[in-house]
């Protein structure tokens, strides 16, 4: 006599990673990764303030941009090319915001997008670019509180 077929309780298939495993480890590949990458380059550039004139924000901006292979390679995000095109689809014109002057919607636009991406994208996997795009908010977003981090600290 066979038993019919059922679906295992959703404790264990989380146990066995059938189900949730991956969503975890997106939602840390991709939104931990780039939020402490923003951190860790805005603090450089607001500790090397001495040796340059740069504003550190647009100065952090424009870095990631050349650090996206890095973080690209953290994240295991695919094509690194197509990555670096993501993150400076964002950090350029966020760059260009921030030389325009400070505003309230440098902070607020980057925050609100990179919630809502990393409440929807993080369910599927993306192409390489829109990772690089989810990242570089997950950036322009991380640099405010990277920089009140670094003037509490130091």
């Amino acid at each position: 006599m066979s038993h019919p077929q059922s679906s295992a309780p959703s404790i264990i298939r989380f146990l066995l990673e059938e189900n949730m495993g991956d969503v975890l480890d997106l939602k840390f590949r991709h939104v931990i990764w780039p939020t402490m990458f923003g951190i860790l380059l805005i603090s450089a550039c607001a500790a090397s303030l001495e040796y340059h004139r740069f504003p550190p924000m647009i100065l952090c901006l424009v870095i990631a941009n050349l650090f996206s292979p890095v973080l690209c390679k953290f994240t295991r995000s695919g094509d690194i090319k197509e990555h670096a095109i993501g993150v400076a689809l964002v950090c350029i014109p966020m760059a260009i915001f921030w030389s325009i002057g400070s505003s309230y919607w440098n902070i607020a636009i980057p925050f609100m997008v990179w919630v809502w991406q990393s409440a929807s994208w993080s369910k599927s996997n993306q192409p390489p670019i829109k990772y690089g795009v989810w990242h570089g908010f997950g950036i322009a977003f991380s640099i405010i509180p990277g920089a009140m981090l670094f003037e509490n600290l130091f």
